[in-house]
């Protein structure tokens, strides 16, 4: 979690906070969550505290994770090849530049990229949930230092919050939903939000069609004493978002008491680049006023700053439902109808594809959910070229003469 500690942005909170609300691109409404989905209780039935840790230790034991250290690197190749053994082939490096935050002469250099891990919704693929967490860690140190020996273990800050997407993938990568959903650890969150702030900009500027994002930041201390509880940062205007998660909470989670709250002291963090861009987002929070002493430090450690794995595991619980039922879990598989005679063919394709069979009209969506290609009967197109697309996954959707909807997923490599 980023700490704007300086005196120079004490003044610009206020125009942060107003410019927090910014009117949505999009407007969208969500379900009522009065009863629990018996489907998505599996689903949260399957969680395992022990994976939830691992991912916490393995995170912990480089050296630190700074934004402008060598280990970063090493750890963005982790993440990726995680998400590929969940069997998610469609992982997107976002590439940005660091201007650090607290500089009045911009000093920008360039880090590891975001990592974003991406499923492909399977009816309405141009509709994106997002859930995130920032992989990076920082302590608090007078320059200059020296990035290869700094001890920066970011257990709570956010090895935690990594661990929790992390899971949550690995158990949503299982099923289908109709809307995308896109995986995200931000790399220079403890630089001023860089990572989360120039995608969300990035989406924003390509009117991507974004109905929620997740975040999970620190969800690892729990003040000594205190029962397991959640503060739920977000602004006024995604109060539906806020009541939809609360309704997820006091039916999944019926013992934890969810509640809105502020960071105070000029934090923030990854939400806010959402918000800030006319996305609605959130972000489940430890006590906002018994927040982890250790963070920052090399005392940011398991056992000391990560001390309740039962907390860890009720975040992750909230995150995972809260995806699942924005994104919308199918009943069943759209290719179990897709139309037997329709081929979409070569599959791989490196110079074009071709569809066989009976049909009215077709649309491709990339990953992202973007439409970039369409076509009818009419149009006579008999091959789709593909040389120029980027390398990845994509959706076709096949709109047949007996008014069926046939989708499927073809990848373009070169």
């Amino acid at each position: 979690m980023k700490n704007l500690f300086l005196t120079l942005f004490l003044t610009s909170m206020i125009s942060i906070k107003v410019f927090s609300q910014t009117q949505h691109i999009y407007e969208h409404d969500f379900p009522q969550i009065n009863s629990v989905d018996p489907k998505v209780e599996a689903m949260l039935e399957q969680l395992d505290q022990d994976e939830i840790m691992n991912y916490v230790e393995h995170l912990t034991s480089y050296r630190n994770r700074r934004a402008d250290g060598p280990y970063i690197y090493n750890v963005k190749d982790w993440l990726v090849s995680q998400y590929n053994s969940f069997g998610l082939d469609s992982i997107y490096l976002h590439n940005f530049e660091v201007i650090p935050f607290w500089t009045t002469e911009p000093r920008p250099f360039t880090t590891a990229p975001n990592v974003l891990a991406i499923q492909p919704g399977k009816t309405h693929p141009e509709e994106i949930v997002i859930c995130g967490a920032h992989f990076d860690s920082t302590v608090r140190l007078e320059e200059p230092y020296d990035v290869d020996t700094v001890y920066s273990p970011g257990a709570d800050d956010n090895a935690s919050g990594v661990a929790g997407i992390l899971a949550t993938a690995r158990i949503l990568s299982n099923y289908e939903f109709k809307r995308t959903i896109i995986y995200a650890n931000w790399n220079a969150e403890e630089w001023g939000l860089c990572g989360s702030s120039e995608y969300a900009k990035q989406c924003a500027a390509d009117s991507l069609d974004i109905v929620a994002y997740f975040n999970l930041d620190m969800t690892g201390y729990l003040y000594p004493g205190d029962d397991i509880h959640i503060h739920l940062l977000y602004s006024n205007c995604d109060s539906l978002l806020g009541t939809f998660v609360k309704q997820i909470g006091k039916q999944y989670l019926p013992d934890v008491k969810l509640t809105h709250a502020w960071l105070s002291g000029g934090a923030d963090t990854d939400y806010s680049s959402f918000n800030r861009n006319g996305y609605q987002a959130i972000s489940p929070s430890e006590d906002v006023n018994h927040m982890s002493p250790f963070i920052h430090s090399a005392y940011d450690i398991i056992g000391l700053s990560v001390n309740s794995q039962d907390q860890m595991e009720v975040f992750t619980k909230l995150n995972m439902a809260s995806v699942a039922l924005a994104a919308g879990f199918m009943e069943e598989s759209v290719n179990e109808n897709f139309a037997d005679n329709i081929h979409i063919y070569p599959n791989p394709a490196d110079d074009y594809i071709k569809i066989d069979g009976d049909y009215e009209r077709f649309e491709i969506f990339d990953c992202f959910g973007r439409k970039i290609f369409y076509g009818n009967l009419s149009t006579n197109i008999d091959k789709i070229y593909v040389n120029n697309w980027q390398s990845g996954v994509y959706i076709i959707f096949v709109y047949t003469t007996d008014g069926r909807v046939s989708a499927s997923k073809f990848f373009v490599k070169y």
